[in-house]
């Protein structure tokens, strides 16, 4: 097996300095007895076998991503780094959700043991988001040079205000629309971080909930006033509100009372 990693794989190697001895997948610092093989050297017959494409490359790895690597079986290097991300993220994921939540200036007025906690949640939350960030490093391997894909700077916007980071534009968004900030989340995840978008179908929801409440509510009075079922009130009203869309809830319920309650 020595002899055949020695004829099949080769060594990555950072072209910059900055580079040498950083982990490929994250940019923390790798390990050699760690090194990650691409494909896995359980699976290169496989590959040798069958064509399929591959890297057949040795990728300097820290002990965390080499952990997280072990299930995969895929070839290629950047796939390889998809896998470890999503690892990341979900052994992260209460971290990366405090480092979302939570600025340094909100925990002035918070007790010392849960600030202490919450800060070192950011912490932990913020070097997992630079590792989810890193997009690797130029390379090369067998004298051909190999440019790391970088990702461009993706800026999220807030009704007019820019930001480079989502985190930022969360924090923001909560903060000024006065919305609590794990509900934003959800609403941003439906509207695929639209930031505007979420903002205003968040406040049509608001706005609807309290319609419909209201609405419950009179229906209920009127049917106990005038001794009626609740959910023939609650229909007679829809259909009035239809048919009459200039006259509120209040003036609807008036007529029913005279058309469908004071005749019967």
């Amino acid at each position: 097996m020595i002899e055949l990693e020695q004829e099949v794989y080769s060594r990555i190697v950072p072209t910059s300095v900055r580079d040498v001895g950083r982990c490929y997948y994250c940019g923390c610092e790798a390990e050699a007895c760690f090194d990650d093989f691409a494909p896995p050297k359980s699976s290169v017959s496989f590959y040798l076998n069958s064509g399929e494409n591959c890297s057949f490359a040795v990728i300097p790895s820290c002990k965390e991503c080499h952990g997280f690597l072990q299930p995969c079986r895929d070839g290629l290097l950047e796939i390889r780094k998809s896998f470890v991300n999503k690892c990341i993220k979900k052994k992260y994921r209460k971290a990366l959700n405090i480092y979302e939540r939570w600025s340094e200036e909100e925990l002035e007025n918070l007790s010392r043991t849960f600030s202490e906690s919450v800060k070192a949640g950011i912490r932990l939350g913020e070097e997992a988001y630079l590792r989810l960030k890193f997009p690797g490093y130029e390379y090369e391997i067998d004298g051909t040079v190999f440019h790391a894909r970088r990702r461009s700077v993706e800026l999220f916007t807030v009704f007019g205000e820019e930001f480079d980071n989502y985190r930022n534009a969360l924090q923001f968004a909560a903060r000024t629309y006065r919305i609590n900030i794990n509900v934003l989340k959800e609403w941003l995840v439906e509207h695929v971080a639209n930031f505007d978008e979420a903002i205003n179908a968040y406040f049509r929801h608001v706005e609807e909930e309290k319609l419909r409440k209201k609405k419950d509510k009179l229906c209920l009075e009127f049917a106990k006033t005038y001794k009626q079922n609740s959910n023939f009130v609650k229909g007679a009203l829809d259909a009035y509100m239809d048919a009459n869309p200039s006259l509120s809830m209040e003036e609807c319920l008036q007529l029913i009372y005279k058309e469908r309650v004071k005749k019967a």
